[in-house]
């Protein structure tokens, strides 16, 4: 491993703690936007600002993507070159958990989008009487 894969796999592994830390914050934010539609029975008007924030965070995430995509292309074609240290299994380490807190994320959000969709069928029969 030479000096530049080093820093490639230093700006990777930096990168992608920074969309690890921002999914865990997602996935706390869905489950509070949830927590407070039970909370309020459907009442929407107590969680724009969370959905808010929710798409700023999404943004966040979006462009930390699009900035770090070269980065990723370049390590997709060395890291077979390169053997296991005590960085790239850090960088594993860090995409395992960015994995993982993708899907906890999709999960909340799945939950929350059946609740969203229970209130609109409800507004719906009530409406239609």
């Amino acid at each position: 491993m030479d000096e530049n894969d080093t820093i490639l796999i230093q700006d990777l592994t930096d990168s992608f703690s920074r969309q690890l830390q921002w999914y865990r914050q997602l996935r706390d934010l869905v489950r509070k936007i949830l927590g407070r539609l039970v909370l309020s029975r459907g009442d929407t008007s107590g969680v724009i600002t969370g959905f808010e924030h929710k798409k700023a965070l999404l943004d966040k995430i979006e462009d930390e993507r699009n900035r770090s995509a070269d980065l990723v292309e370049r390590w997709q074609s060395r890291k077979g070159l390169i053997g296991v240290e005590e960085k790239t299994a850090m960088l594993e380490d860090v995409l395992e958990q960015t994995g993982r807190a993708i899907q906890e994320f999709l999960d909340e959000e799945k939950q929350l989008e059946k609740y969203l969709e229970s209130i609109i069928k409800k507004e719906e029969r009530g409406a239609a009487r």
